[in-house]
């Protein structure tokens, strides 16, 4: 479908910009756009990893460089 609309000068020249970089035409830029706004993509949600051990236990300190390599080289 064809339609025309009035953008602001400045607008349709950032307009112009974002879509030569993404190496788009201004066409494909104004559909994605559009489609952006009207069906917004939907966010992840972050979980929490489940814990691992006793979650009773006090927390561990942090380790040292020192202790770290002593673990990985012995």
């Amino acid at each position: 479908m064809r339609t025309t609309i009035e953008l602001p000068d400045e607008l349709l020249t950032q307009a112009r910009l974002v879509a030569s970089v993404e190496g788009i035409s201004l066409k494909e830029f104004f559909i994605e756009a559009v489609r952006y706004r009207v069906s917004p993509p939907k966010q992840k949600v972050r979980r929490l990893p489940t814990p691992i051990g006793d979650p009773s236990a006090p927390p561990m300190a942090p380790l040292t460089r020192e202790q770290i390599d002593e673990a990985m080289f012995g």
